[in-house]
């Protein structure tokens, strides 16, 4: 069988669990491997609203010098394909962001790790909440393909025996839904090779993902697929030709591209698509202050919801110290540890940076209530309650 030479899907030390190597060995071992289509996506960062999560996606600080430092490495290597992508979740609240993201890459995937608000945890509902998830992004027109479309089986053991079947009809439903718009969209679907080289199997016999089940649909439903190693580690690299048969063996015929390229393959209606979405997205601020809203009393009067506003302020600065003295807390156990002292301090340097980029993520977010409150104030002898509510949220439209 033929070998599909690329791979799209690779994460950087940047989002805080893949080795810490740097690109250029990571491109490497990719380029001494015979690669000669790559992609480098690591995990989206937040916005520069959001906490910086230090275990799972790289920060925005970080996001222009991992776009350079990829560039400067295709320059260097013209007889490869590079492609600078991100693997991201998508929701409503981060459409702008998600825009900003996109305009700067060569594509995105779409890895939906999770669902805001929404437990995966012994859900049999969650398959279909899924799929509707899933679907709402692809209609964005910012997603190439799909990674990992089943990951969400990893937490199938958690379903209660007595509830297994009807969780299984909700998984052949997400799976037939997702599967008919991604062929509508001519959007591949990526089998995901991450966990082939671990040895941990499920209940069913079979990987957390990629499973049986979903590819069954697909191969009945005629969709393409795509290969992805999902590298948090430059090793699995020398690892993918057995990886790639040993997976296949698993499941049923597929109609697998051989020679993809994310750029090549898109289509002029995933580009209309997009450029629709753009012009109708609202701004994360637009959605945070709705999320605020909506603890405020519908017949409140202007002082208690100006009051409103200066609480969070100083919840903010209250919740900012308990992450940085949790951080501080991290920091001298690693101190106290038996680790190597190289790795002491690659792990306490980071866990520093951590702590000015928390106190610089709380900065911003204290400055956007600071600007809402003087709205607030400015229109308060003008509008009364909710109609001064209305006026900020139009500020911020």
């Amino acid at each position: 069988m033929k070998l599909p030479n690329y791979n799209y899907h690779s994460h950087t030390y940047r989002c805080g669990h893949a080795t810490f190597v740097n690109d250029k060995e990571y491109i490497d071992k990719y380029i001494k491997n015979g690669f000669k289509n790559i992609g480098i996506s690591d995990h989206m960062p937040n916005t520069k609203y959001q906490l910086p999560d230090e275990r799972s996606r790289m920060d925005i600080n970080h996001f222009n010098s991992y776009i350079k430092s990829i560039k400067k490495i295709s320059k260097r290597n013209r007889n490869i394909n590079i492609l600078i992508g991100l693997e991201c979740e998508y929701s409503n609240i981060l459409a702008k962001h998600l825009c900003m993201l996109k305009d700067k890459c060569d594509y995105l995937i779409l890895g939906q790790h999770y669902i805001d608000n929404i437990n995966p945890i012994s859900n049999i509902e969650y398959p279909l909440i899924y799929a509707e998830s899933v679907c709402d992004a692809l209609d964005t027109g910012l997603f190439d393909y799909i990674a990992h479309p089943d990951y969400f089986l990893k937490y199938r053991d958690t379903i209660k025996k007595e509830d297994r079947d009807a969780y299984i009809s909700n998984c052949k439903k997400c799976f037939k839904t997702i599967c008919i718009k991604a062929k509508k969209l001519n959007i591949p679907l990526e089998i995901n090779l991450n966990f082939i080289n671990n040895v941990k199997i499920m209940e069913d016999n079979e990987y957390p993902y990629p499973h049986s089940l979903l590819f069954d649909i697909a191969s009945k439903i005629g969709n393409k697929c795509v290969i992805g190693i999902d590298a948090h580690n430059p090793n699995v690299i020398a690892k993918y030709k057995d990886s790639f048969y040993k997976v296949l063996r698993d499941l049923p015929k597929l109609d697998i591209i051989y020679d993809y390229n994310p750029i090549k393959y898109r289509t002029k209606l995933l580009d209309k698509k997009y450029n629709i979405f753009k012009k109708n997205i609202k701004s994360f601020e637009y959605f945070y202050l709705k999320k605020i809203i909506k603890r405020i009393p519908y017949n409140s009067n202007n002082e208690e919801i100006i009051n409103m506003f200066n609480k969070l302020k100083i919840n903010l600065s209250n919740n900012k110290n308990i992450i940085i003295n949790q951080l501080l807390k991290e920091i001298d156990t690693i101190n106290n540890s038996i680790l190597d002292i190289k790795d002491k301090n690659s792990m306490i340097n980071r866990k520093k940076e951590y702590i000015k980029l928390t106190e610089k993520r709380y900065k911003e977010q204290d400055k956007l209530l600071t600007n809402m409150i003087k709205i607030l104030n400015k229109n308060k002898y003008k509008y009364n309650g909710q109609k001064l509510i209305k006026r900020l949220k139009e500020y911020y439209l």
